[in-house]
């Protein structure tokens, strides 16, 4: 048997086409260029290297994007100081400061002064407490949460190949704040039985030969062997060791893939994932601050927009909207050709998310208050989830006035079920 390559050159690239005509629509409809920020302190080589590459990528997409560069002996409290204008600064969504600092300054005082909305590394405690306590992968994508690039690079592509996660052994060979940690807590996430091996893990083979999917990032190259690895699991090897003989993993690539059943190289594996997440996350971050300002807008002009009448809605005011709009959200995503790259499952999402039709809410009196709650929740969460699928999905310039249609009608029975929410108590 020999191992499915982990392609991720390609699914990065699709990742940032994706982002770039996201970041065009941003601009165009609300004027906002998503900006990321480099703070760069001391002269390493390699971060050099990886900041110029982030750069190239903002400039490849649209961003905005700066690079503050700083002495090896600059002082912790000037690199604060840098930090809290980029916080103030609107231009900037994103702010990054490249890993390792000089000795000098504290790596964790530095996390900690990002603002958590421009945390797109995904470092912040603040960020990390919220995507641990998620209960669920749908709530973290729901939430549109920060997640840290290389371990949310990961699950995208166990999604791009269709492995899956749920009730699965996973194991993840190291316990770093940037790697293992976070991985192990994405997987659980996705309700895999996740087991956190590291240095000191008696018969540390044994335990990872019962993974299904096997995570590597534990800084050691050539560390896993075949000998490690169930015939048929899923290798995910983050490690990038320099060595005499070029580049290499935490994984002895050529042994493990007679072994495994899907398995990333390196390079071209986890770490070209890296920048394409950190790119998605930027975008992101710059679309909650444009849904900040809409927000605003629409409360200070709230005397002047009419409110819809829920008390006595009849059933084709809502009840048959939400059933034609599912309706109209199927056809649509049926239509979309299946020779566009990648639309498939973006498609199913969309599908799933688009039921919001199933969840009728009918305004009588049959229906108790906790009930008419719920279920109002219920359909104003699907079409909150359809509009951000639809979003992302990708289509054919002739069906591009279709889905404007489909997520403006998306945000008016948001805006209407918020109403019902209000109307029967809650937030």
């Amino acid at each position: 048997m020999t191992a499915t390559i982990i392609d991720g050159k390609a699914v990065s690239q699709e990742i940032k086409e994706e982002v770039k005509v996201l970041t065009e629509k941003l601009n165009r409809e609300h004027g906002i260029t998503p900006g990321l920020a480099f703070i760069l302190v001391g002269d390493n080589p390699a971060s050099q290297v990886y900041v110029k590459n982030k750069a190239k990528a903002c400039e490849s997409l649209g961003f905005y994007s700066l690079t503050e560069k700083m002495p090896e002996d600059t002082s912790e409290e000037k690199v604060l100081a840098k930090i809290d204008e980029f916080n103030q600064d609107d231009r900037i969504h994103g702010i990054l400061v490249q890993m390792p600092l000089p000795k000098q300054i504290s790596e964790y005082r530095i996390i900690e002064a990002i603002h958590p909305s421009k945390d797109v590394d995904g470092l912040h405690p603040f960020n990390i407490g919220l995507f641990s306590a998620a209960k669920a992968w749908d709530e973290i994508m729901e939430k549109r949460l920060l997640l840290p690039c290389t371990p949310y690079g990961m699950m995208v592509l166990l999604d791009k190949y269709g492995i899956e996660v749920t009730g699965k052994r996973a194991v993840v060979v190291g316990r770093s704040n940037l790697g293992g940690k976070p991985t192990a807590m994405l997987l659980l996430s996705k309700n895999a039985t996740v087991t956190i091996a590291h240095s000191r893990t008696a018969n540390l083979a044994a335990v990872c030969r019962e993974a299904d999917i096997l995570v590597a990032v534990i800084g050691k190259p050539l560390f896993i062997k075949k000998e490690f690895i169930k015939p048929g699991a899923a290798v995910l090897d983050v490690g990038i060791n320099r060595t005499d003989g070029g580049l290499v993993g935490d994984v002895d690539f050529e042994a493990a893939k007679e072994v495994a059943g899907w398995i990333t190289p390196v390079p071209g594996g986890v770490g070209a994932m890296t920048i394409s997440m950190l790119m998605r996350n930027t975008l992101m971050a710059a679309e909650k601050k444009a849904g900040e300002i809409n927000s605003k807008y629409e409360t200070l002009n709230s005397k002047q927009t009419p409110k819809p009448e829920i008390q006595n809605a009849k059933k084709y005011d809502l009840e048959e909207r939400t059933e034609s709009f599912s309706k109209r959200v199927i056809d649509f995503v049926n239509d979309v050709p299946k020779d566009i790259v990648d639309s498939e499952i973006i498609k199913q999402l969309v599908r799933s998310s688009g039921s919001v039709g199933a969840n009728y809410i009918e305004a009588n009196e049959s229906l108790s208050r906790k009930d008419y709650f719920m279920r109002a929740k219920i359909s104003r969460k699907e079409a909150k989830e359809t509009r951000y699928w639809l979003r992302l999905i990708k289509c054919n310039p002739a069906q591009e006035e279709e889905r404007s249609a489909l997520i403006q009608e998306a945000t008016e029975l948001m805006k209407i079920l918020g109403a019902i929410i209000t109307k029967s108590g809650g937030k």
